[in-house]
This record gives C-alpha cells, sequence and structure tokens, in this order.
C-alpha cells in the first residue's frame, strides 16, 4: 500500500513526491498512514471498505496535521475479480483525497 501511495504522489508531482524508505536523507515532514479499515463488508448491500488515518508529522515527531480518510466501493459480486476492480476503484479515490490533502496541509 506504502509503494502504491508513493507512486500516486509520483504521478501527481514527481519533483515533490515523497522519498521512499530507502533514500538517505531526513525529510521536513513525513506522511504516516495507518490502515483503519481494508475488507469486503457483506452485512446489507456488499461493499469494499477502506479507511486510512493520515498524519503529518515535523522532522522534530511533531503532528502537523491529521485526517481521517475513507470511502466504499460497491461490489456487484463477492468474487476475486469483482474484489479487485473495487479495491483498485476505491484506493484510486483515497490517493487523490490524500494527495490534495497533503499538498494543502504542507
Amino acid at each position: 500500500m506504502q509503494a502504491r501511495l508513493i507512486d500516486s504522489f509520483e504521478n501527481y508531482d514527481i519533483a515533490h513526491a515523497p522519498l521512499r524508505t530507502t533514500e538517505l536523507g531526513q525529510a521536513e515532514y513525513q506522511l504516516l498512514i495507518d490502515i483503519r479499515r481494508f475488507r469486503i463488508a457483506t452485512d446489507g448491500e456488499p461493499r469494499v471498505e477502506i479507511g486510512l488515518s493520515a498524519r503529518i508529522v515535523d522532522k522534530n515527531g511533531k503532528v502537523t496535521a491529521s485526517r481521517l480518510v475513507e470511502t466504499s466501493e460497491k461490489l456487484d459480486k463477492v468474487e476475486p475479480a469483482a474484489a479487485v476492480a473495487a479495491f483498485d476503484a476505491g484506493f484510486a479515490r483515497i490517493a487523490r483525497e490524500l494527495i490534495g490533502w497533503t499538498v494543502q496541509a504542507v
């Protein structure tokens, strides 16, 4: 998930993309992501649910901004191909929202 989010940032603006963990140096800010929800919900109408908690932390460890980002995507059938497509669509929506929020918050 981390690699896909970094790819999304790079596709948005390669010049200001976050550093990968393998790159050296201390960044001015870090974007910390916790997975809150990443599941197929079958209570009621089947759907994919994704929830991420995002925090921007400065180099001193102080949280400068935080946000909970959630989405759900309708699932036509509970089968692998449909689930993959729904997770992909939901993740794309969350990535766009996180990028926009991060750009404004920093």
